[in-house]
């Protein structure tokens, strides 16, 4: 198979705001006097692909894809316009060799191996490689700055994924499949730092930044699909099927300016971590003296004068001995200033394994089934909790848990009591120390582990004497619940809004209830 595509994209935009009606009622430009507002611009976007596939097959036991195609794209210079990608695809019909047939519990075997490459320009801008000036008015007189520098360099992000399979059907009963993958992002976006002298590019900050293709990200694992019949006879049929995907996501290269990590946001992306793995102020408790949060000390930064004159920390970092948001316990010094606290990696927010489970029991004409899906080993950023315990000067909502809040000191409690951290414990409620014992910390991490029954069916076939005097081939008659429940390890908390690992103030899953009938003419 050959064959040849393109695309073209050209979007006109203008607009005007004009104010200062002449008469009323009359809503066309041309009845207002003063122009609030008058823009426009133009963008052009084209791609060009030109594609081949073979397909061979021998005795039907061995089978061969081959596929190439060659795409270019408006968003880069003239001399990296044009890529090749390809990919290959084998697979080996095992079960119907000749030194199979005796193996009769072995219904069908298949073996497959593929490897392919994919290419991506929508990592940058419709002009990503043009050196770019974006235009104003100062006094009325036309004025240009510098937008973006030129990245004549500036080539496809390429996407790779390999992967081997083996799949089959064992004693008529049992399906099974079982593939490693390894799918891999190369030659990824960035924008990497310029010194001031080229120009810069932001209006808001002093700093120039050019765009390169620079790093490589990973996701490799195992995924296993299988479904087997418990039991079968003339009336009756169990089924259990079950699939889960083990994955692990990889920060591969980083650019060379990048290689201490990028901190983006709650996270910090490193090479050999996850790209959503947190990097948070490390919560340790509560002070049953204080009632305040307190956070692991950062002593790589910052140093503490002791009362011997030695010094405990970087001796060249900032001296923080006079801070009031230290507190000792025990020989350990704290913070209750997250400013000065230490951050460290808290795990990542991608799950280690997903999936889903699915049981099936009919009866006749009678059949019910029950949809499970879930995830383990993620974590979630609770911002939404975080605000419902965070208090101030104004009414508002609060989470129930905030009534745990400490209120005094236990009785007996003293400076060196070996129980005086709190360790799962709520701070005090004070407006005034609000901000510190409820900043962005690891205290608002939670396990993101999830088990829904996501979809419960009911379903019932009229018998076929019925249906045949009414001139039908088949009726049927359902009832259906979506999402009836959610386990999760926070009441209310939906992990399944974000794979970033993050909560916002949306409304939950709905839980919705059916009932239909399908009629087959």
């Amino acid at each position: 198979m050959y064959s040849h595509e393109n695309y073209s994209n050209n979007y006109d935009y203008e607009y005007a705001f004009k104010t200062t009606e002449t008469f009323a009622g009359k809503p066309n430009l041309s009845n207002f006097t003063d122009i609030t507002s008058l823009t426009g611009y133009e963008t052009d976007y084209r791609t060009e692909s030109y594609l081949g596939r073979i397909r061979y097959n021998y005795a039907e036991k061995y089978n061969l894809e081959v596929s190439f195609r060659r795409d270019g794209s408006s968003r880069f210079s003239k001399q990296n316009r044009w890529d090749n990608f390809g990919s290959i695809g084998a697979n080996w019909i095992i079960s119907e060799e000749d030194f199979m047939q005796s193996v009769t519990w072995i219904n069908s075997l298949k073996f497959r191996a593929n490897y392919g490459q994919v290419g991506n320009d929508a990592g940058t801008g419709y002009y990503g490689y043009m050196g770019l000036y974006a235009g104003s008015q100062n006094a009325n007189i036309g004025a240009y700055y510098l937008s973006q520098n030129e990245a004549l360099d500036l080539k496809w992000e390429t996407g790779e994924a390999y992967g081997i399979a083996l799949e089959g059907r064992l004693f008529n009963r049992w399906n099974i499949s079982l593939e490693y993958f390894d799918k891999r992002n190369k030659d990824l976006l960035f924008d990497v730092y310029l010194p001031l002298s080229a120009g810069a590019t932001s209006t808001t900050s002093a700093q120039a930044t050019i765009a390169k293709n620079l790093g490589t990200i990973s996701n490799k694992g195992f995924e296993i699909n299988t479904d087997i019949d418990i039991y079968r006879d003339k009336k009756w049929k169990v089924n259990f099927a079950t699939n889960a995907t083990f994955v692990k996501n990889k920060i591969v290269k980083l650019p060379e300016q990048n290689k201490d990590g990028i901190i983006s946001g709650n996270y910090k992306i490193v090479e050999g971590k996850s790209r959503y793995e947190f990097f948070l102020p490390t919560y340790v408790g509560v002070d049953q003296l204080t009632g305040n949060s307190l956070y692991t000390l950062n002593l790589e930064d910052y140093f503490i004068t002791l009362p011997d004159g030695s010094k405990l920390g970087n001796a060249e970092g900032t001296d923080i001995s006079d801070n009031e948001s230290l507190t000792s316990i025990n020989g350990t010094y704290y913070t209750n200033n997250t400013t000065y606290a230490l951050k460290e990696f808290h795990g990542s927010a991608l799950p280690k394994v997903y999936g889903s489970f699915t049981g099936t029991v009919s009866y006749k004409s009678l059949t019910f089934s029950a949809l499970f899906t879930y995830s383990l080993g993620g974590k979630t950023y609770d911002g939404v909790y975080r605000s419902l315990m965070t208090t101030g000067t104004s009414p508002g909502n609060f989470h129930s848990d905030i009534m745990n809040a400490w209120k005094a000191a236990p009785e007996g409690m003293s400076e060196n009591s070996a129980d005086r951290i709190w360790v799962d414990g709520i701070p005090q409620i004070n407006s005034t120390m609000s901000a510190n014992n409820n900043s962005a910390s690891s205290r608002w991490l939670v396990s993101s582990d999830y088990l829904v029954v996501k979809n419960l069916t009911l379903n019932y076939r009229l018998p076929a004497s019925f249906v045949k005097r009414l001139d039908l081939q088949g009726i049927s008659v359902s009832a259906n619940c979506e999402n009836l429940w959610t386990f999760t390890a926070r009441q209310g908390m939906n992990p399944q809004q974000s794979f970033g690992g993050s909560q916002y103030n949306y409304l939950v899953t709905p839980r919705v209830f059916s009932v239909g009938i399908n009629i087959k003419l």
